[in-house]
């Protein structure tokens, strides 16, 4: 019987994947991967219908009772480039904001440095992740994913959220975990997804080119963002970053309470 999982569909998450279905081992693991944006993934993991998912780490704090798998994020030490907020006007003039709701954590992240660090409090509105069509309905607009990483910030102002959150706090910002059930993750689970990242390190070149082709930009941009902007580890400094994130969330109205104790999960039993 298989065990099904679920990651985001964009370019960072390719060397924690691929794995499963690039090579034997991993293809024979029992472990099937499926795709969703990560606002999507938190709907299926809450429904069981994936065991674990690659999602937003705000998910962890909105919905208690997850553990958090080890040794493994999707994270930044400073610039993230592929979530990115722009804006016609000056941030302290900023009055209205268009929002991919595809990233709960990077919309709560938006919220928590336009309040914390540029003392605004806009409106916020829902819009699919076009930029031109955003910035015709609200000042500004938050992009994720591949399509922050390649959107043409000519003449605007811009934002990148990992950069403001290290600026802010002096801590690495951890975008995305491996949530689940703690009753469902097996450290079976917990092995195949430490391995599966520790290959796909080795392949970040080759999985440059892949997908340079793929997002038609060039293959330079996209080993830079692997090999030197991501970050694919989840140590100490990792947790404590999850805890401000946390704490910043309650501190500016998005958590009805405070934070929940990280708990991270074992893979020996």
């Amino acid at each position: 019987m298989s065990v099904v999982i679920g990651s985001v569909p964009y370019l960072n998450e390719k060397p924690l994947t691929r794995w499963f279905t690039h090579t034997e081992e991993g293809r024979a693991s029992g472990i099937e991967v499926v795709y969703a944006v990560p606002s999507q993934l938190a709907v299926m993991l809450k429904s069981g219908e994936i065991a674990a998912a690659l999602v937003s780490s705000f998910e962890y704090f909105r919905t208690p009772g997850y553990g958090i798998l080890p040794g493994v994020s999707i994270s930044s030490q400073d610039e993230i480039l592929a979530v990115r907020a722009f804006s016609r006007l000056p941030w302290k003039l900023t009055t209205s904001v268009a929002l991919d709701t595809s990233s709960l954590t990077s919309v709560a992240l938006l919220k928590i440095l336009l309040a914390e660090q540029h003392h605004i409090y806009p409106s916020y509105l829902h819009h699919a992740p076009d930029l031109p069509a955003m910035l015709e309905v609200a000042d500004a607009a938050l992009l994720i994913g591949d399509k922050g990483m390649l959107a043409n910030n000519e003449g605007l102002f811009t934002l990148d959220l990992g950069e403001a959150w290290r600026k802010l706090t002096g801590l690495p910002f951890v975008f995305a975990i491996w949530l689940g059930d703690p009753d469902r993750v097996t450290p079976d689970l917990i092995r195949a997804l430490k391995t599966a990242k520790a290959w796909g390190l080795t392949q970040l070149d080759l999985i440059a080119e892949e997908q340079a082709e793929v997002l038609n930009c060039p293959k330079s941009l996209c080993l830079r963002y692997l090999t030197e902007i991501m970050d694919y580890d989840l140590g100490e400094d990792h947790l404590a970053a999850l805890e401000e994130f946390g704490l910043r969330a309650r501190r500016v109205g998005l958590l009805d309470q405070a934070p929940a104790p990280l708990h991270v999960l074992s893979s020996r039993r």
